[in-house]
C-alpha cells in the first residue's frame, strides 16, 4: 500500500475515532464518561490536523503535538478523583467504550503494519507517532472503563504493587 492511501486510511480512523467518541460524550448522562470521550474527541481532531498535515507534504519538522501518555495518565487521575461516586454504565455508555477499545487497537495494528511496511524514516517516526497515540487512548479507555465498572476494585489494583514490597 502506498503512503498516500495509508494516511487516508489513518484520517479515516481518526475521524470514526472522532464521531465515535464525540456522539458518546453527547448520550451519556454520566459525566465521568462525558469527560473521557470529549478529552478523546479532542485528542482525534488533534491527529486528523496533524495527518492532513502530512498529507499536505509539509512534515518535513513537523510538531506532533498529541499527548505523552504521562499526560494521558494525569488526565485520568485529575477525573477520577473528580467522580469517585459510583456509578451504573447504561447499555450505551458499555457498548461506546467497547467499540472505542476496539477502533483504538486496529488503529494501533494498521499504523503498526504500516510502520513495517515503509522505508521513509519521516513516515516511520509519523507511523510510531500514532501508535502511541492509540495505546495512550487504548490504555485510558481500559482504565476509565474499568473504574467506571467496579471503583472499589479498581482503586486496590491500582494500589497492589505498593502491598507486594
Amino acid at each position: 500500500m502506498d503512503l498516500k492511501k495509508a494516511l487516508q486510511i489513518a484520517l479515516d480512523f481518526e475521524k470514526k475515532g472522532h464521531d465515535l467518541y464525540k456522539i458518546a460524550a453527547e448520550k451519556s448522562s454520566l459525566p465521568f464518561v462525558k469527560t473521557t470521550f470529549t478529552y478523546l474527541a479532542a485528542q482525534e481532531l488533534q491527529h486528523i490536523k496533524d495527518i492532513n498535515v502530512y498529507l499536505a507534504e509539509q512534515p518535513g519538522d513537523m510538531k506532533l503535538s498529541g499527548d505523552r501518555p504521562v499526560d494521558v495518565k494525569q488526565f485520568f487521575n485529575t477525573t477520577i478523583g473528580q467522580f469517585k461516586d459510583k456509578v451504573t454504565l447504561n447499555q450505551s455508555d458499555t457498548e461506546a467504550y467497547e467499540t472505542a477499545l476496539a477502533l483504538e487497537k486496529d488503529a494501533f495494528n494498521f499504523y503498526k503494519e504500516q510502520l513495517r511496511a515503509t522505508d521513509d524514516e519521516k513516515a516511520k517516526k509519523f507511523f510510531k507517532f500514532l501508535m502511541e497515540q492509540e495505546n495512550s487512548h487504548f490504555v485510558l479507555l481500559e482504565n476509565s472503563f474499568g473504574f467506571i465498572k467496579d471503583p472499589d476494585h479498581f482503586f486496590a489494583e491500582d494500589e497492589k504493587w505498593f502491598f507486594e514490597g
